[in-house]
């Protein structure tokens, strides 16, 4: 049997959680240098930072616009208007939604 007392059985319990005594009343600022926004929960970065789920990049990301008139099945554009007006895919003619959104799909799964 270990000799473990209240205090040790306390420091094992909450050692990985912040001390609530230490809060000065704001939150850490978004590590992107010029951004003033509060950080997200558990994150280096605000909202409007987030990393790209694509490329990961914070900042200069163009995936959206990239990927967003690509179909998922074939990566083929869309006939015209383009998606999500249009989600029959240019190569193979069948429904689909873009690429785009099936990572973002993906990743609210998973």
């Amino acid at each position: 049997m270990t000799d473990f007392n209240y205090a040790d059985w306390v420091e094992g319990t909450y050692q990985t959680c912040n001390d609530p005594t230490e809060w000065n009343g704001t939150n850490p600022k978004c590590a992107i240098d010029c951004c003033e926004n509060e950080i997200a929960m558990h994150d280096d970065y605000c909202d409007d930072h987030q990393r790209c789920i694509m490329c990961g990049d914070n900042e200069d990301c163009i995936c959206e616009k990239e990927w967003g008139n690509v179909s998922n099945c074939c990566e083929a554009t869309f006939y015209e208007p383009g998606y999500p007006d249009n989600d029959i895919c240019s190569a193979c003619g069948e429904h689909s939604t873009s690429a785009w959104q099936d990572a973002v799909d993906n990743c609210k799964n998973n």
